[in-house]
């Protein structure tokens, strides 16, 4: 026996087990850092997107060409028609009703716009003349003779003006400073109404004379314009427009010429022919026979040419039909 069993008279002593709380807390805790799972987000079924009518008809009919069948529509007549039950003609009668209104809907809306767009280039031409003629007006005033005489001033020579340091010797720097810069100002202004005052007169002489509208005719115009500048021996609008429009004249009157004569010919002809008919002689003067069985003992053209030198009037008729053909 043990010690301790004789203490307590030989009973054995029962073992104390401690609370598990108290093990824990001896025990340092270890903590698992445990991944988190991202949870897949739940997909959202999209709701189908609504046919229209027109695609809801299409699915109806089952697929539909790319290209029309031209061989079937050529086919397609009166009598395939006539074939076709009252309701489906029905349809297309209401099918091509709304075909013609659709057409004379876009049909109108196109002569809106043409209108429209005709007023805009009758305000675009408008506001090109009321330009044309403010910057003709502004030079007609540059070009006023005080004006100009105050510009003369930038041409006077430093050795002609007074001293620097008097008082009108320093008006005479200034007024020529003035003059210098007003003169730098005017040339653009004046270069700009030269050309457009040439435009606005082109743009009239166009308008009074419609012959200008057509491509070719102004072309030409263009061409003997150029041409007579490479020669020196320039020509003015109207000038070249008088003679590309009597050239014009002349050649068109050369072709009524011809197409007449050409006409006269031809009716000439025509009564020739008629008049032969009816007096017989259209026909071969010489009888079929003669090449048929022969004559004077031979056969085919040698019999014909035989026929003619003993018959002066048959030959007389085939070369006036020869000579009318």
């Amino acid at each position: 026996m043990s010690e301790q069993e004789m203490e307590t008279g030989g009973e054995p002593i029962p073992q104390v087990e401690e609370p598990a709380s108290q093990v824990e807390e001896s025990t340092p805790q270890v903590e698992e850092s445990t991944p988190q799972v991202k949870e897949p987000t739940p997909q959202v079924q999209e709701t189908p997107k609504e046919l229209t009518k027109s695609e809801r008809i299409q699915n109806a009919l089952g697929e539909i060409p790319k290209e029309p069948n031209a061989q079937l529509i050529e086919q397609i007549d009166e009598k395939t028609l006539e074939k076709l039950p009252d309701s489906a003609k029905g349809v297309l009668k209401h099918l091509i009703a709304q075909q013609n209104k659709q057409f004379e809907d876009k049909m109108k809306v196109f002569e809106e716009r043409e209108i429209k767009l005709q007023e805009y280039q009758a305000k675009l031409k408008k506001d090109a003349r009321d330009l044309i003629q403010n910057r003709a007006q502004l030079n007609k005033m540059l070009l006023d003779p005080k004006f100009q005489q105050m510009l003369k001033q930038a041409d006077i020579p430093d050795e002609k003006m007074a001293d620097p340091f008097s008082e009108e010797g320093i008006q005479q720097r200034i007024s020529k400073g003035v003059a210098n810069a007003m003169k730098q100002f005017q040339e653009p202004i004046t270069q700009a109404a030269q050309r457009s005052q040439q435009m606005a007169e082109y743009q009239k002489f166009v308008e009074s004379h419609p012959q200008m509208e057509n491509k070719e005719f102004k072309s030409q115009v263009r061409s003997l314009m150029e041409e007579r500048r490479e020669k020196g021996e320039p020509l003015s609008l109207g000038d070249a427009y008088a003679h590309v429009d009597r050239q014009r004249l002349i050649k068109a009157e050369q072709e009524r010429i011809q197409k007449e004569r050409s006409a006269r010919a031809k009716s000439a002809a025509q009564v020739s022919k008629s008049t032969l008919s009816s007096n017989g002689q259209s026909k071969d003067p010489v009888p079929n026979w003669v090449t048929e069985k022969g004559y004077k003992g031979t056969r085919g053209n040698t019999a014909r040419i035989m026929y003619l030198r003993d018959n002066p009037e048959a030959l007389q008729r085939l070369r006036q039909q020869q000579k009318n053909r």
